[in-house]
C-alpha cells in the first residue's frame, strides 16, 4: 500500500521512471513516449489522419524529486515534474513549466501531507482500477480529467495508512473573492488490499466546472460535479484483473454518466505483455439518453526496465446524445468525432524512461 502511494504521488496513473541522477538529495527523472498512430474519421468528411503524437499510456515528462530526513521520523519532500509534447518539444498542460505536478509535503507517523498542483483523489484512486490507467490517449483515458480532475491546483491533500486500509481526504481551494465555495473541491477516498485482492471507493465534489467537462458547458451554466466510484484488482500469477465503476453528475448543465469497465493485464511472457480494457459509458442530457462503448488492447515488449515498444488497436461506438457531445466545436480533447458516430485507431510506439 505504502509502495502504490508514493506512486502515485509523484506520478499519478502513469508509470514510474527510472532514477536518472542524484544530487543534494535531488534526483533527476523523466519519460519519453512517442507513437505513430492512423486513426478514422477524424474530420466531419469522414478521413482518417496519420500522425505522431504522445504516447498510449503514459506522457512525456520530466521531474525533479526529492526528500530529507528532517528528524523524529518525519521527512520533507517535493515533486516538481514537466510534460511536453515528444513530437514538437512543446510545453504541456497549458504551457505550465511543473504543469503535471508541483508540490511539497511533509511525511511521518501522521500520515503523508502533500500541498499544490497535484492529482485529485478521483483519479489516483479511479485509475487504479482501470486497466490502461485512463490512458493518456485523450479517447481511450476520456474519463480522465472529465470526470476525475485529473489535477488539481491549490490543493492541500491528507494520506494516512492504517496495515492494509488507506483514508485519503483532499480540499481545493477555489481563491475566488468573495466566495470561500466558487472554484473549490473537497474529495475523501478509502482503499483496502489484503494478499492479492485491493478495493476503493472515493468522493468527490467541484463546484463551478466548466471547461473540466470536455470545454462542453459554458460560463452561463457552470455546475456543481459530483464524482463517486468503487473498483478493485485481483493480482493472479501472471495476470492482473480490473473492475470499476465511475458515477459522474453535473447538476445546472444536467449531464449524467454512469460508466462500468472492466480489464486485464497478462504477462505472456518475462518480456511481453497485453494490456486490455473495456469501458461502456450511459450518458443522459437534457431528457435524452446516449452510449458510448470504448475498447482498447495493448502488446507491449520490454527490452529492459527502461525501454519498451508496443502496438495498440482501439475502437470506440458511439450513440445518441454522446455523438452530440463528443462533436461539440467547443469539444476540448483529441477525442472529438466531428459528428461521426465510432473511430478505429492504431498505433505504435517506444518509451524510455530514465
Amino acid at each position: 500500500m505504502q509502495k502504490r502511494l508514493i506512486a502515485l504521488l509523484a506520478l499519478g496513473a502513469g508509470s514510474l521512471p527510472a532514477l536518472a541522477q542524484t544530487s543534494g538529495g535531488v534526483t533527476l527523472y523523466g519519460l519519453l513516449d512517442t507513437t505513430i498512430r492512423y486513426s478514422t474519421h477524424e474530420d466531419a468528411a469522414g478521413h482518417g489522419r496519420t500522425q505522431m503524437t504522445d504516447g498510449v499510456l503514459t506522457g512525456s515528462r520530466w521531474g525533479l524529486r526529492g526528500t530529507e530526513d528532517i528528524g523524529g521520523g518525519n521527512k520533507a519532500w517535493f515533486i516538481l515534474e514537466s510534460g511536453f509534447s515528444p513530437d514538437t518539444g512543446s510545453s504541456q498542460q497549458g504551457g505550465r513549466l511543473f504543469g503535471r505536478t508541483a508540490v511539497i509535503g511533509l511525511d511521518g507517523d501522521y500520515g503523508k501531507l502533500a500541498i499544490g498542483r497535484q492529482y485529485t483523489l478521483a483519479h489516483e484512486l479511479l485509475s487504479s482500477y482501470e486497466a490502461m490507467a485512463f490512458a493518456n490517449n485523450s479517447i481511450v483515458g476520456y474519463q480522465g480529467g472529465n470526470y476525475t480532475g485529473l489535477r488539481y491546483d491549490n490543493t492541500v491533500k491528507y494520506i494516512k495508512s492504517f496495515n492494509g486500509l488507506q483514508v485519503a481526504a483532499a480540499y481545493t481551494f477555489g481563491e475566488v473573492p468573495g466566495s470561500i465555495k466558487s472554484g473549490s473541491a473537497a474529495a475523501g477516498s478509502l482503499a483496502y488490499s489484503s494478499g492479492p485482492l485491493e478495493i476503493g471507493a472515493v468522493y468527490q465534489q467541484t463546484q463551478s466546472v466548466t471547461s473540466a467537462f470536455f470545454g462542453a458547458v459554458p460560463a452561463a451554466q457552470a455546475s456543481k460535479q459530483t464524482v463517486w466510484g468503487v473498483g478493485g484488482t485481483w493480482k493472479a500469477a501472471r495476470a492482473q484483473y480490473y473492475l470499476g465503476y465511475t458515477n459522474n453528475r453535473l447538476d445546472v448543465a444536467d449531464y449524467r454518466n454512469n460508466v462500468g469497465y472492466v480489464g486485464t493485464r497478462f504477462n505472456l511472457t518475462d518480456a511481453l505483455s497485453f494490456i486490455g480494457t473495456v469501458q461502456y459509458d450511459w450518458l443522459r442530457h437534457a431528457g435524452q439518453g446516449g452510449k458510448r462503448l470504448t475498447t482498447a488492447g495493448m502488446l507491449d515488449y520490454n527490452f529492459s526496465k527502461r525501454t519498451d515498444v508496443y502496438v495498440e488497436v482501439d475502437y470506440t461506438h458511439l450513440q445518441g446524445q454522446w455523438i452530440a457531445l463528443n462533436s461539440s466545436p467547443t469539444f476540448a480533447n483529441s477525442g472529438n468525432t466531428y459528428g461521426n458516430a465510432s473511430r478505429i485507431g492504431v498505433m505504435a510506439g517506444v518509451r524510455h524512461k530514465f
